[in-house]
């Protein structure tokens, strides 16, 4: 953040977080709310944690940066990182063919260290077969089909696979040329192995919608950040319960 406020003040944006310019996708805040060891709700999902005191040290933290320091664009502002436009951007390994055309240099490094060390942030993605399915015995089989050893070859092309043997820096080397194998080792593959899933939980759409609204309040100078995260509890506890 010192880095990305000191090239503000150059006239350059400092931190941007994709896909969250617009103040609503709260789920890629984890990306920096993991480096203090919070979380949205406890590991059973059964109690908000958004007011924790590890919550509410790192999202004053980055109230400050927005607010106080101006290292990360504020609300109603669209930065392009690939455009030359910004210091740094937390993003995926997919979106750096972007980069191709790029008329700069840049680099693929893991996230900071946080208060409580080294972590990552992963995203995931899921098969299944719908046990009420008329088809359940057929869709089985196409499953094991999908996601044989040489099926899961071919769709790791497209995301990192979770079979070990597949999940190699050749391996995602030959998808993603403009990244170097050590930088997919360190950032991508080691990031994998102790990595936290992004914030997700039965009824993720209204939990989604209602995280937004109790935030929004946050997104302006002088907001009291322990009382909006309390506001935010206060909301989706009832919803956590139920």
């Amino acid at each position: 953040m010192a880095m990305s406020a000191a090239v503000a003040k150059k006239g350059k944006a400092g931190l941007v977080i994709p896909d969250f310019d617009d103040y609503k996708n709260w789920t890629n805040l984890s990306t920096i709310w993991g480096g203090w060891g919070a979380s949205a709700w406890s590991a059973d999902g059964k109690t908000c944690t958004f007011n924790s005191p590890e919550m509410v040290e790192a999202m004053t933290f980055f109230h400050k940066s927005v607010f106080t320091d101006k290292a990360v664009p504020g609300p109603g502002t669209t930065v392009d990182f690939t455009a030359g436009d910004a210091a740094m951007a937390v993003s995926q390994i997919s979106r750096a063919g972007t980069l191709k055309e790029a008329g700069f240099g840049w680099d693929l490094v893991p996230l900071p260290k946080g208060p409580k060390g080294e972590y990552a942030v992963i995203g995931q993605a899921g098969v299944g077969v719908l046990k009420r399915s008329p088809n359940a015995e057929l869709a089985t089989d196409f499953l094991a089909f999908f996601t044989n050893q040489a099926n899961s070859a071919k769709l790791a092309q497209f995301f990192p696979p979770p079979r070990q043997s597949l999940l190699t820096a050749e391996t995602l080397a030959k998808s993603n040329p403009l990244l170097k194998q050590e930088q997919l080792q360190q950032v991508v593959i080691e990031g994998i192995g102790k990595g936290v899933v992004k914030p997700t939980h039965t009824g993720q759409e209204e939990l989604l919608q209602t995280v937004r609204t109790a935030l929004d309040p946050l997104w302006k100078p002088g907001a009291d950040v322990k009382a909006v995260l309390d506001g935010v509890c206060a909301k989706i506890q009832p919803m956590l319960g139920a």
